[in-house]
């Protein structure tokens, strides 16, 4: 599945980026990439979103992000940019983000537009959420990634990547689907809070210290579903 957003292609943008990178002068490394969350624990069939910040930069005037996972628990959904960039900008004529979303990355790159400073600090450069489509394990992983000052200098920079673990919620026993045995084990603690005899801590799905109809409801939300 492809999606591409803006008039100029990222594959020609990332051409632009990489002729340049012979000649770039590197400075002292320092800024970070990141992901945050750094851990998430998803059900499948749910969305969530994750945000990519980049930490301790200056001047950054344009950046090109590759960001991995895997493709048999997660889909991409949607990409929004960040403020960092977008609303501290000097340019009037704001920035041109792009973004593409390719078999098990999404590919985002952003342009502030004219000949303007670029922004100095921290903060949120994009967000993507996914739909959670499997169960398992998957890294969110950046790579490829590229900043540029105002000068058009390579801005040294590390990457730290994020994780996801994509559950079957409702599935106390860990049989792989959920069914009225789950409901079961929900209602003999029903009723009871943590630290009282019976009180059954697989069975407080919020983890809120008290087996409820809040935890009976988690599980009969997703009677019938299995791991695929």
């Amino acid at each position: 599945m492809k999606a591409l957003f803006g008039a100029v292609s990222l594959g020609l943008l990332a051409s632009v980026l990489m002729a340049t990178s012979s000649h770039l002068t590197v400075r002292a490394a320092g800024p970070t990439l990141y992901v945050d969350p750094a851990a998430s624990t998803v059900s499948i069939d749910d969305t969530f979103t994750i945000t990519i910040y980049v930490q301790d930069v200056t001047d950054l005037f344009s950046y090109e992000t590759k960001l991995g996972f895997n493709n048999t628990i997660l889909e991409p959904l949607t990409v929004m940019e960040g403020p960092f960039i977008k609303e501290q900008t000097p340019s009037p004529q704001g920035t041109f983000f792009l973004t593409s979303f390719e078999d098990d990355f999404v590919h985002v790159a952003c342009l502030t537009l004219g000949n303007y400073a670029g922004v100095s600090g921290s903060g949120p450069l994009y967000d993507v959420t996914f739909a959670v489509i499997g169960t398992g394990a998957s890294d969110l992983h950046l790579y490829d990634s590229i900043l540029l000052d105002s000068s058009v200098t390579r801005i040294p920079h590390d990457t730290v990547d994020g994780t996801m673990v994509a559950t079957l919620s409702g599935d106390i026993n860990n049989d792989g689907i959920v069914n009225v045995v789950d409901l079961t084990i929900v209602s003999l603690a029903y009723g009871t809070f943590e630290g009282e005899p019976g009180y059954n801590p697989d069975a407080d799905l919020t983890q809120d210290g008290l087996v409820d109809m809040r935890d009976l409801v988690i599980v009969a939300r997703n009677l019938g579903k299995s791991v695929p």
